[in-house]
C-alpha cells in the first residue's frame, strides 16, 4: 500500500511540472464590435495574439478556431485606421492555392504595423506579411505551391527583398 501510494504521489509530482508549462489555450474574442477609432485600438492586443496563433498552428489544426481567428482577423483588418494593407498581385496568386496564406499575410502585415506604429515602407510591410506564410509553407508544405517555391528560393539565395520590390506597387 505504501509502494502505491509513493508511486502515485510521484506520478502526480511529475505531472505537475507539466501542466503547470502548458499555456492556456488562444481564444479569439468574441462578441466584438468595431464602430470606431477606440473599438479597433482596444483589440491591438489581441490582433497579434490571434496572428501568434495563426502562424504557430499548422493549418491541418484546429479548423474551427482558425475560422473565428480568420474572422476576427479580416474583420478589425479591414477597417482599422492603424493598419492599412496594400495587396499587390504576387499576394493573390501565392495565397490562390491555399486561402490560409492571404490570412497569415494579412496577420503578419497587422501584427508589424501595430509593432511599429511610424511604419509605412510597402516593401517593409509586405516582407512583414510574407514572413508568416513562408515560416508555414516551409513547416507545413501540403501542396506544392509554385510561386512559395520561388520565394524560399530567393530567400535562400538573399534575394527576396529584391524580388518583392520588383512587385510593390506604389
Amino acid at each position: 500500500m505504501k509502494k502505491a501510494t509513493y508511486l502515485l504521489a510521484l506520478a502526480l509530482l511529475a505531472a505537475v511540472p507539466a501542466a503547470l508549462g502548458q499555456a492556456p489555450a488562444y481564444q479569439p474574442p468574441m462578441g466584438y464590435s468595431f464602430r470606431d477609432a477606440e473599438d479597433y485600438a482596444s483589440y491591438a492586443p489581441q490582433v497579434i495574439e490571434a496572428a501568434n496563433w495563426l502562424e504557430a498552428t499548422p493549418l491541418d489544426q484546429e479548423p474551427d478556431m482558425r475560422r473565428a481567428v480568420n474572422r476576427f482577423l479580416l474583420q478589425w483588418v479591414s477597417g482599422s485606421p492603424a493598419v492599412k494593407v496594400k495587396l499587390q498581385t504576387f499576394v493573390t496568386e501565392l495565397s490562390r492555392q491555399e486561402p490560409n496564406y492571404m490570412m497569415l499575410f494579412l496577420a503578419g502585415w497587422a501584427r508589424y504595423q501595430l509593432q511599429h506604429p511610424g511604419e509605412k515602407d510597402a516593401l517593409t510591410l509586405n516582407l512583414a506579411g510574407l514572413t508568416p506564410v513562408l515560416k508555414m509553407y516551409q513547416a507545413n508544405p501540403a501542396q506544392k505551391n509554385k510561386v512559395l517555391d520561388e520565394l524560399l528560393q530567393e530567400q535562400a539565395n538573399g534575394t527576396l527583398q529584391a524580388w518583392v520590390q520588383k512587385r510593390v506597387l506604389p
